[in-house]
């Protein structure tokens, strides 16, 4: 409840008393009760106004977030992107569309896609005769798609469109946008859906469709592209008390020729439009909801490997929504090869083979670290490309250049070794995250050990003595031991295990993880160190200000400003009633009378 709602009632309340009543009430009191009284209410007034207190929504406003609720747990697990996690790209690695609107393609030997076409895919939704609207966009990250709500207050009712865009996982030539119209109210409505138009482009009418052609002439090779859209219907009418879903895709097809400027590419557009066109024909000849399911089904897969960091209030720290933006737009400008349909079997095999030569991928500290180069804001599309592309430049020098190869795939476990310090060695893993840095819950789960054998996942916590320990688990019989290996060796299985955190001297791996008992007991001949200690407790105050934003506790700063304010102000008063009490004894006139009277009681 706000602030304002709270005065309302306080106003009603004054006007149903009599004054003269009150008056006589208070003037009972003692003065200095009164202001203690009076300070007490005006504390509690300005405690609910602050924790309350908050921005009033609009009719259009409340409407958005009514239909928000959807998507109240995936806030909570920080699995979309909102405000400053929000990403407004979508793409596949082959294609993209970014911030703009602006169609995305990748250039020659680059690692995103940095190539702006010009082209604008996605349509334009008009509500004719809309009043004020309120709108929120945000970004699925498990989902790999970018939504829109926006909604109207038309005959007292919500009239919403949501806008959901994507482009197809497996299905490396598709873009695929789709408009929700929700309306239920005692009218119908207009809507005028259109397309930008194609500058720069060569528009050519085949049928009912038109196939846009252009080709980006370089010195040292030539961009040709190819692009068909499904059309817009201009004035589209939803009837009352309906619900209508209009889907739009768009089929891109590219090819880069190592020529100069100018090589004749007339045949290569027409071999592109004719592939475009099959394409086109053959993807509306399938059922939406099968095309949506491979797309949801690839990004399950890459999101197997999967990491985990606490909510921290602390203030300029990582959270778990700027990893998983940043994950997002990773696997977004990265082709995945193993997971597209028209990538031949052979190749397939050969990449396979290739990613499971992840010897010392990860080996460097952990990608935690911040502020840091990996850790930008993405509000340009060029500053998303950037960091994107020292990502994936990081990972491919820190040992990772085989994984890399089979694409997004490689990318999604190499992204999640850097951030757990972990990094692959022979038949096992070990995890070499600085105990200093775990006073926070570190995650990871679905990284593989060995060929076949079963996934390991591990668990950061702090006990009640603010000490940190492992949770061990593995989908198959796999071996654990901690740091130092000194203990025997811990069979890991589907139910966590419980694994004290040592440290040694020199430092070493907290965390390693087989496939073999045998392999753990000979690594341990290998540990070379001085000291093996147990890991120490973290303060309270550094967990404190995670926890709570302040190394006080749950409660604000300003709350403990005004106490220390009133306990100073008590005892002030406290100071000068007693100093009034000393100068009232010391000037009490002498009575002889009195004391002659106390003398004489005190001799009987």
């Amino acid at each position: 409840m706000n602030a304002t709602i709270w005065w309302r009632k306080f106003v009603r309340l004054l006007q149903d008393i009599d004054s003269e009543e009150l008056l006589q009430t208070v003037s009972r009191y003692p003065k200095r009760k009164l202001l203690v009284i009076v300070c007490a209410i005006i504390f509690v007034l300005y405690y609910l106004g602050v924790s309350g207190g908050g921005k009033t929504l609009s009719p259009a406003g409340t409407c958005v977030m009514e239909r928000f609720k959807n998507w109240d747990a995936a806030v909570q697990e920080q699995s979309i992107g909102v405000d400053e996690n929000l990403v407004l790209f979508v793409g596949n690695g082959h294609i993209g569309v970014d911030v703009n609107e602006e169609l995305r393609l990748s250039s020659n030997g680059s690692k995103t896609l940095d190539f702006a076409t010009g082209f604008k895919p996605l349509v334009k939704v008009e509500v004719a005769g809309a009043g004020s609207s309120a709108e929120s966009t945000f970004t699925e990250f498990k989902e790999g798609r970018v939504r829109n709500i926006k909604c109207y207050v038309m005959d007292g009712d919500c009239m919403c469109i949501v806008r959901t865009r994507y482009a197809h996982r497996t299905r490396k030539e598709l873009l695929v946008e789709e408009v929700k119209v929700v309306n239920p109210t005692k009218s119908s409505v207009t809507l005028q859906i259109g397309r930008n138009a194609a500058e720069n482009w060569a528009a050519n009418r085949t049928g009912d469709v038109t196939v846009y052609t252009r080709t980006f002439p370089s010195h040292l090779f030539s961009l040709t592209a190819a692009v068909i859209c499904s059309s817009a219907p201009g004035e589209y009418i939803v009837a009352r008390k309906r619900e209508e879903t209009l889907r739009f895709v768009c089929v891109i097809e590219q090819r880069e020729l190592s020529s100069n400027m100018a090589m004749d590419t007339k045949p290569v557009l027409n071999e592109l439009s004719k592939r475009v066109i099959s394409d086109f024909s053959r993807l509306n000849n399938m059922a939406p909801l099968a095309i949506d399911t491979e797309h949801e089904n690839a990004w399950k897969k890459l999101n197997m490997v999967t990491f985990y960091l606490s909510p921290s209030k602390a203030p300029n720290v990582l959270n778990g929504g700027q990893i998983n933006a940043t994950k997002y737009i990773l696997m977004s400008n990265t082709k995945a090869p193993l997971l597209e349909e028209s990538f031949p079997e052979d190749k397939r095999k050969a990449l396979e083979l290739s990613s499971r030569r992840n010897e010392r991928c990860y080996s460097e500290h952990s990608t935690l670290l911040y502020p840091s180069k990996l850790w930008h804001d993405w509000t340009h599309v060029e500053d998303l490309l950037r960091m994107a592309d020292i990502w994936i430049l990081t990972l491919e020098k820190r040992g990772c250049a085989a994984m890399l190869k089979s694409g997004a795939t490689g990318l999604a476990q190499a992204f999640t070794l850097s951030l757990s310090g972990a990094s692959y060695h022979d038949s096992h893993l070990e995890v070499s995250l600085s105990v200093s840095d775990l006073h926070r819950e570190i995650a990871f789960g679905g990284l593989p050990i060995g060929v076949g054998v079963g996934d390991a996942s591990a668990r950061v916590r702090i006990d009640d003595e603010n000490t940190p320990y492992f949770e061990v688990s593995a989908t198959g019989t796999l071996y654990a031991c901690g740091g130092g290996c000194l203990a025997e060796p811990i069979t890991l299985g589907r139910t966590p295990t419980k694994l004290d955190i040592k440290i040694t001297n020199p430092e070493t791996a907290i965390l390693y993880i087989a496939t073999s008992r045998k392999h753990l007991e000979q690594l341990r001949s290998t540990i070379h160190v001085s000291e093996v200690m147990s890991a120490p407790a973290h303060e309270s105050q550094l967990l404190a200000l995670h926890r709570h934003g302040s190394a006080m506790g749950g409660l604000p700063m300003w709350f403990w400003f005004f106490l220390i304010i009133l306990l100073i102000a008590f005892h002030a008063f406290l100071a000068k009633l007693l100093w009034s009490e000393w100068r009232k004894g010391d000037m009490t006139p002498y009575n002889p009378y009195l004391r002659s009277r106390y003398s004489s009681t005190r001799s009987h």
